[in-house]
């Protein structure tokens, strides 16, 4: 015990250096947190056993994180941003989400029932944004292109979510049929998010009414009780959790007689400063974990993650020279876009839940796509790493000789809302850390 307990604070060191390292590299940190947990793991070393050394904490810690990273970034979501967000966005999201969900489904075949390929082709078709918005901030391409795959992945995280979510509560539910899943689908993720938009309401008023409600850390409960509570009713906790996290960021919407009894300012910046630090400790113990839980135990899933992240690159490409114009766009916006095809924690959590429902084959699905996340992000650190050196853009040059060299034309594509100081769910600490802000200001603003 003493072992883990000191672990857990090297770790904290670690993934701040790491993070730093991230910085400088561009080598994304998730990715060496991976590889440490694989080697500590009782595939290479067995220094650890999680069943032994974490038992059920691995487990719980797994949902607790998708909690808390749902209700931040629910918390980051403004409606003005959805409704402003690009056009070209959107279809990027739909075209790399489906056509990598349809090219997982046919190539799984041999291997897996339908309906679990097409579950596992629906677990790995989200980006993932904690990787894709700090990778983009330093590079150069244009604004447009990282605002079109910054939202890409929050996007793809939702699709990800909800179907997922949905296809298993049909496939491990005692009466299956397709009036079910369609159900599971429609009627109940809407109920969920009506949940998560009333307890968001509700919180609010407390906010405003009582001074418990203020205290550290009772926003995170206040999630994980709405998370239990729909969980509890057969409902979707994720779908409720991110709902919440959405109405506390929009109260503005409320007709003003509403507004009246709520909160104005239900989550202030220091609690979103603390959300933010638990937030990363919560995501550096849990890819650590996801290392631990890599177990190789024959190359089977290892060959069909090498084909699946092949396959998400190819169909990410074919996607790109759909939705990315050489008119706006240059060589070195294409090849950037194109790599962004990293697989992270949204993935990952989702990747848990069907052995923990007692899923046939679950164990298999799950070392396959944790299997396919740590390759990905290999890919995208590898190519992004290379995409601004001239010798790769001449390797690679038949792909994209459609693309100008230089940054395109002057002119915006119309279909893509331009990058601004209110797009603030794209924004990253550093730089709003460099803006000169007035104390009012720093109140006003949620994120």
């Amino acid at each position: 015990m003493d072992i883990i307990i000191i672990g857990l604070s090297v770790l904290f060191f670690v993934g701040h250096a790491l993070s730093w390292f991230f910085v400088k590299t561009k080598v994304p940190d998730l990715l060496i947190l991976i590889i440490i947990g694989f080697i500590l793991g009782p595939t290479v070393t067995g220094l650890i056993q999680p069943d032994i050394h974490l038992g059920q904490a691995g487990k719980v810690l797994s949902i607790i994180t998708l909690i808390i990273i749902l209700y931040e970034g629910g918390l980051h979501l403004s409606f003005k941003d959805l409704m402003e967000s690009s056009l070209s966005a959107l279809t990027l999201s739909l075209l790399s989400f489906f056509s990598i969900t349809a090219v997982t489904t046919i190539v799984l075949l041999p291997v897996l029932p339908i309906m679990l390929a097409v579950l596992v082709g629906v677990g790995i078709g989200s980006t993932s944004s904690a990787i894709v918005i700090p990778m983009v901030k330093p590079l150069s391409v244009k604004k447009q292109t990282k605002t079109v795959l910054s939202l890409e992945s929050a996007f793809t995280d939702v699709l990800t979510i909800v179907i997922f979510l949905g296809l298993l509560e049909y496939l491990t539910s005692e009466s299956s049929s397709v009036g079910k899943f369609f159900t599971s689908l429609g009627f109940t993720p809407l109920l969920s998010v009506g949940i998560g938009v009333a307890s968001g309401i509700i919180w609010a008023f407390l906010r405003k009414k009582t001074e418990v409600s203020k205290l550290p850390f009772a926003g995170e409960a206040g999630a994980l009780l709405t998370y239990g509570v729909l969980e509890f009713m057969s409902l979707n906790g994720a779908i409720g959790v991110l709902s919440l996290g959405f109405t506390l960021a929009n109260i503005n919407l409320f007709p003003k007689t509403l507004r009246n009894t709520l909160e104005d300012k239900p989550v202030s910046s220091g609690e979103l400063t603390i959300l933010s630090a638990v937030t990363f400790l919560l995501r550096t113990f849990f890819f650590l974990y996801l290392g631990l839980l890599i177990q190789i135990k024959g190359f089977s899933s290892v060959f069909w993650a090498l084909c699946l992240t092949a396959l998400i690159f190819i169909t990410r490409y074919l996607s790109i020279r759909l939705v990315f114009k050489s008119e706006y766009f240059s060589k070195l916006d294409a090849i950037t876009a194109t790599a962004m095809g990293p697989r992270g924690l949204a993935c990952a959590v989702l990747a848990t839940l069907p052995l923990q429902r007692g899923l046939e084959q679950g164990e298999w699905i799950q070392n396959l796509i944790f299997a396919v996340i740590p390759l990905s992000i290999l890919a995208t650190s590898v190519c992004v790493s290379l995409a601004e050196k001239e010798w790769f853009e001449r390797k690679i040059y038949s792909l994209f000789k459609n693309y100008p060299e230089e940054e395109g034309s002057e002119e915006s594509d119309p279909t893509i809302e331009p990058v601004t100081e209110e797009t603030s769910i794209f924004s990253s600490e550093d730089d709003k850390s460099s803006e000169e802000k007035s104390p009012d200001d720093e109140d006003k603003k949620i994120y």
